[in-house]
């Protein structure tokens, strides 16, 4: 029994521990929304998380859920669509993917302007007392409703349809749908009139039809929307058709202007400042390109061969230091995280998947021929990739590795090392393997784990001792002082346990990295 008993808890203890590991090995979406604006309070939860403050450029994916309190404003790009997010309003993405997007508008107001709707795709808003499907393109303002006010669903262009509670309607443009407050339900229509917040996202109507920016990349990528505004199409020897953002801080480089964030199941993200900033972060190179003079370079983002659904990356860099520990650096900075832009030609290698048809159609319009990237040894990468010279690395970004776990702004953080020091650090494709600070459920999880442990092993005697110490009345004095000293306890053994599992998951890193360098090894 002593001894069943001892593999539970060791099992429930492994298991706090390394949940976050396992996690790391589920699917990656095929398709991904992103905040394309925010003003005031805004609020994400990820899948069975809990609610965080949310920004600009933060990437979403079926299962997150956002929120606006009551004077904020959100906007949200989700395939052709463009969410605006009224105050109060809280809304989940049920379901995403390429052909189909549904949205449940828990309580608020909405306005969606669907630009495209191609054939066998839909868009779904569900609310509490039915669905609404948009068969065509066009502009939708939606509310939600309670137990005391309407619902609505208003078409300004196109046409929808409403299914739920026994009503069956198509809502044409220029009217209104209202459904009661009351039991049963009753539907009405009217005509659609505009406000203040329809006219705050509906587009202007001189806008133009089409945008330069798909004549470059795909409309299934996130964030094309912005980029006619933020910077000019050129086209560059030996790229093709480059962009180049204009009013640049002087120091600007990719990945520097942002936050590093952790998004299952990716892992760490890249969440970048400028509101044009989502799809040249996710998506295709970036490389140096002299300008027209010829005397200086500037960074040109080059998308690549437009795909019909590119494929998701958390951030097109390669890391630098020693896996699950970072950069050294002198004092007071300590251990530091750096990273690098890949440049076209440059293979983006995963730390979230080891599926070589995925990684190559990640990479499918970057690297001309994906067919030549071969599979790793172990899972890992193969051993071209670490030795191979990167352009971009001597531009690469360091920061105390406080800055980049903890999600913290990087430009204001920078810490500068020598040329030399960046080129002789070891290579780490697609992460650092660092893992992100525990959040309080795991804290508590784990510190009940080895409070349990602690138990089960401790000598009968002692129980037996601890259970007549319980039953012995106890004055309250003594008593604070042993809840005092136990509280004490948990947090030590939690605080010990993480560092064991940290400083293990870091020995486990470095092993698998010098068994792939000693396999290259034998190889060549």
């Amino acid at each position: 029994m002593p001894n069943a008993r001892f593999l539970a808890a060791l099992c429930l203890l492994l298991s706090v521990v390394w949940a976050g590991t396992i996690r790391a090995e589920e699917t990656p979406p095929s398709a991904v929304g992103r905040i394309s604006a925010a003003s005031g309070a805004i609020s994400l939860r990820p899948a069975g998380g809990e609610w965080v403050a949310a920004t600009l450029n933060d990437p979403l994916i079926a299962g997150m859920a956002v929120r606006t309190a009551a004077p904020a404003r959100a906007a949200l790009g989700i395939g052709a669509a463009q969410i605006a997010l009224s105050g109060a309003t809280e809304l989940e993405i049920a379901h995403l993917d390429a052909s189909a997007r549904q949205i449940a508008v828990k309580q608020g107001r909405i306005g969606i302007h669907l630009a495209r709707l191609g054939s066998g795709e839909s868009v779904e808003i569900d609310l509490s007392r039915g669905g609404v499907w948009l068969t065509a393109p066009g502009d939708y303002d939606v509310i939600a409703g309670s137990d005391q006010t309407p619902a609505r669903v208003a078409v300004f262009a196109g046409q929808a349809r409403f299914a739920g509670t026994g009503i069956d309607r198509t809502i044409a443009a220029g009217l209104a749908l209202v459904l009661n407050a009351r039991s049963p339900i009753a539907a009405t229509l009217e005509n659609a009139a505009s406000d203040a917040f329809v006219a705050s996202w509906r587009p202007a109507p001189d806008a133009p039809s089409e945008a330069v920016a798909l004549r470059h990349v795909s409309p299934e990528m996130p964030g094309w929307e912005t980029l006619d505004a933020a910077g000019s199409w050129e086209e560059a020897a030996g790229l093709g058709d480059v962009w180049f953002p204009k009013n640049l801080p002087d120091d600007w480089a990719p990945y520097r202007y942002g936050h590093w964030r952790w998004v299952m199941p990716w892992g760490w993200n890249w969440v970048d400042d400028m509101p044009w900033g989502f799809a040249p972060s996710h998506y295709g190179r970036w490389a140096r390109v002299a300008a027209s003079g010829g005397d200086s370079e500037r960074w040109a983002w080059v998308p690549g061969k437009p795909g019909a659904h590119p494929v998701y990356m958390p951030a097109a860099v390669n890391f630098l230091g020693t896996a699950g520990i970072g950069l050294s650096c002198p004092d007071p900075v300590g251990a530091a995280v750096a990273w690098f832009p890949l440049a076209p030609g440059e293979t983006y290698w995963p730390s979230y998947t080891s599926d070589l048809d995925l990684i190559r159609r990640i990479n499918d319009g970057a690297v001309k021929d994906i067919a030549k990237i071969g599979p790793g040894i172990g899972g890992d990468p193969p051993g071209e990739l670490i030795t191979a010279a990167y352009q971009n690395r001597r531009f690469a970004s360091v920061v105390p590795r406080a800055v980049f776990a903890g999600g913290r702004a990087v430009a204001p953080a920078l810490v500068p090392l020598p040329t030399e020091r960046l080129a002789n650090a070891p290579l780490l494709p697609g992460s650092p393997q660092i893992m992100p600070p525990a959040s309080r459920p795991v804290v508590v999880a784990m510190a009940g784990a080895v409070h349990t442990l602690a138990r089960i092993l401790a000598p009968p005697s002692s129980r037996a001792a601890a259970r007549t110490a319980i039953l012995r009345p106890r004055s309250r004095p003594a008593l604070a002082q042993t809840r005092s000293a136990f509280a004490a306890r948990v947090v030590w053994s939690a605080h010990r346990a993480k560092a064991r599992a940290v400083a293990a998951y870091a020995r486990a890193s470095r092993t698998r990295t010098h068994l792939a360098a000693a396999g290259r090894t034998r190889l060549h």
